[in-house]
């Protein structure tokens, strides 16, 4: 312990600034593509000037890595499938090659850029990858053309399971194209499935959406413009999170019930702490110490209803042997026995019944935060808080920290209060340890230090009532000496 605390003094924080993003050119099926890797993403794009992948490759517990770009079935493109920015003219992919290259921008994004010069097309693409909790990316296309051109933005999956083709108009989102003059401003489109979005939005330019089919007769859905087409936008391509969504700038996309606009205040609150420490370990712990602050009352009544009951344990006892036969006037008498000695049976039950509910809003706020943490700054040996501990360190404090405190409990209680509870009190944490071993570890440091500020609330609580207990012995004496 005491080396932990040495640590959590000086704060042993792993820094991990920002970084560009990775750039490869690498062959794949035959061809070379265009890799930009980010701390969540994996992008490549291809000579015909197109989105072959965008490939979450950050996977949070529960969670696992998936393609982005639809059209992917398992490991593998579907045939005949468009990929996201191909260009048509007219009706006919048009057949020429883009050239590419990159540019850093700033510290931690790149740019990529796309051009292209041939018969009856002039274009450029550029796009903006950086290191972002948000699956979010700037893109600004410019083609001139001399009829109709058509920017497909990607394949549109088919089947129960599919995801869903929405539109944004004036901040709304629909399920239709709108009608000219029913709207002002058409902003952007794409596809809202359970897992992921990918879904294009358009800040500056005009175009028309459209849905169609390719000449392999697989559906395609994108935008369109005569003679000329010039959009400047973002994109989100990544997992369907509802804070992640609106702190983006894609807020219409993002539904949710009371549970999660619940969940994003907690996560709201978390963000909140972390900024206020810059590390998300010391925003757990933190966080911890509020929630303790907070039930303190409830868990000073808790533990002072529990020594009581603790005390009464013989008494209750010896009714239990008196009244074995008669169970109805046996529970009338323990209850009598209570009410004599203003004990409330139920007073320790609410705080531990709190305690599972604010467990499970900090867990999912850490799964919703977890490409956040991902990219922040590690704690202590703790790389990624939204991972497992590497080493089970936590796991080994936390579940000792929790036999510590079950030792403490069981000496205060009185061996007929105890009974069997003892050996089982000692299991628990050693049966739990074993089924959340792989849990994240920022779970497990707020289990640890739930524990250690509840020990430290037992003990002063327990001082408490010596010194009242003192006292009360003391005046007794006293009348009795008089």
């Amino acid at each position: 312990m005491a080396t932990l605390f040495v640590l959590l003094v000086f704060g042993l924080v792993l820094g991990h600034g920002q970084t560009l993003p990775e750039v490869q050119t690498l062959p794949v099926d035959g061809v070379n593509v265009l890799q930009v890797t980010t701390g969540l993403m994996r992008y490549q794009f291809t000579s015909e000037g197109t989105l072959r992948s965008a490939y979450i490759h950050f996977a949070p517990y529960g969670a696992r890595a998936m393609e982005v770009v639809p059209g992917w079935q398992e490991n593998a493109l579907a045939p005949g499938v468009s990929l996201p920015f191909e260009v048509w003219l007219d009706d006919k992919p048009w057949a020429g090659l883009w050239t590419w290259e990159t540019q850093p921008m700033g510290s931690a994004a790149v740019a990529v850029v796309l051009r292209a010069e041939g018969p009856g097309l002039r274009g450029e693409k550029h796009f903006v990858l950086g290191q972002n909790a948000l699956y979010t990316g700037d893109f600004q296309v410019w083609l001139e053309a001399s009829g109709l051109v058509r920017l497909v933005l990607g394949h549109l999956p088919g089947g129960k399971d599919a995801p869903e083709l929405l539109y944004l108009y004036d901040g709304k989102r629909h399920k239709v194209p709108l009608a000219p003059g029913t709207f002002t401003k058409f902003q952007g489109l794409g596809l809202v499935g359970q897992e992921t979005v990918f879904f294009f939005r358009v800040d500056e330019g005009e175009a028309e959406p459209f849905v169609g089919r390719n000449p392999a007769g697989q559906p395609v859905f994108g935008l369109e413009a005569r003679g000329s087409l010039r959009l400047r936008g973002a994109f989100y391509m990544g997992r369907n999170r509802y804070v992640l969504l609106k702190d983006g700038g894609f807020a219409p996309l993002s539904q949710g019930g009371a549970f999660t606009l619940i969940l994003a205040g907690v996560i709201r609150f978390f963000d909140g702490l972390y900024a206020l420490t810059g590390n998300y370990g010391w925003a757990i712990i933190l966080f911890t110490l509020v929630t303790r602050l907070l039930l303190h009352p409830l868990t000073r009544s808790q533990f002072r209803s529990m020594a009581k009951m603790q005390k009464l344990a013989p008494k209750i006892k010896k009714l239990q042997e008196r009244f074995k036969d008669d169970r109805e006037t046996l529970q009338r008498q323990i209850m009598e026995l209570y009410r004599q000695e203003k004990v409330n049976p139920l007073g320790g039950c609410l705080p531990m019944l709190l305690q599972f509910p604010i467990l499970i809003l900090l867990w999912q706020a850490i799964m919703y935060s977890a490409e956040k943490i991902h990219l922040s700054p590690g704690f202590l040996w703790i790389r990624d808080l939204s991972q497992p501990d590497p080493y089970y360190l936590l796991v080994v404090f936390g579940t000792g920290v929790q036999l510590l405190y079950q030792w403490y409990t069981q000496r205060r209680m009185p061996t007929e209060a105890a009974g069997g509870s003892q050996f089982w009190g000692y299991v628990f944490p050693l049966v739990m340890a074993l089924f959340f071993l792989h849990f994240p570890a920022g779970l497990w440091l707020y289990w640890t230090f739930t524990t250690l500020f509840q020990f430290g609330q037992q003990l002063i609580i327990d001082w408490e009532m010596a010194r009242e207990e003192a006292k009360a012995r003391a005046g007794s004496d006293g009348s009795a000496g008089s």
